[in-house]
C-alpha cells in the first residue's frame, strides 16, 4: 500500500488506535516535531507529490515551523519507522518526567 493510500485512510475520524497516537503526538514539542519533519523528510515530499500538501508547507516546515499534529499522524499512520520514532522519543519524556517526579518526590521526604 502507498504513502498516499494510507494517508488518505488517516482521514477518517479518530477512534481507538488513532486517538492513542494523538494523544502520543501531542506530547511532542516544537523541537521534536521539527526534528520529526527533518528525519521523515521524504514522506512529507510524498505528500506534496500527491498534491496533499504544499511545497511552501515542506519548505516552512524544514525551516523551523512545527507541523500540526494532524499532519504528523498522517505520516504516522503511514510509516512505520515514524511510529517506532514517535514511541521511543515519547518513551525518553516519560522517563524524563519519571525521574523528575521521583527526585521531587525525595526532596518532600
Amino acid at each position: 500500500m502507498s504513502l498516499t493510500e494510507m494517508v488518505s485512510k488517516a482521514n477518517s475520524p479518530v477512534e481507538g488506535k488513532e486517538k492513542d497516537l494523538v494523544f502520543l503526538i501531542s506530547m511532542l514539542d516544537k523541537e521534536d516535531k521539527i526534528e520529526f519533519v527533518r528525519t521523515f523528510e521524504s514522506d512529507f515530499w510524498s505528500l506534496v507529490e500527491n498534491k496533499m500538501l504544499t511545497k511552501t508547507a515542506v519548505y516552512k516546515f524544514l525551516s523551523g515551523y512545527a507541523p500540526s499534529d494532524e499532519r504528523i499522524l498522517r505520516i504516522v499512520e503511514a510509516d512505520g519507522e515514524a511510529r517506532k520514532w514517535l514511541i521511543e522519543r515519547v518513551k525518553e519524556k516519560a522517563k524524563k518526567a519519571l525521574q523528575i517526579i521521583s527526585e521531587m518526590e525525595a526532596e518532600e521526604e
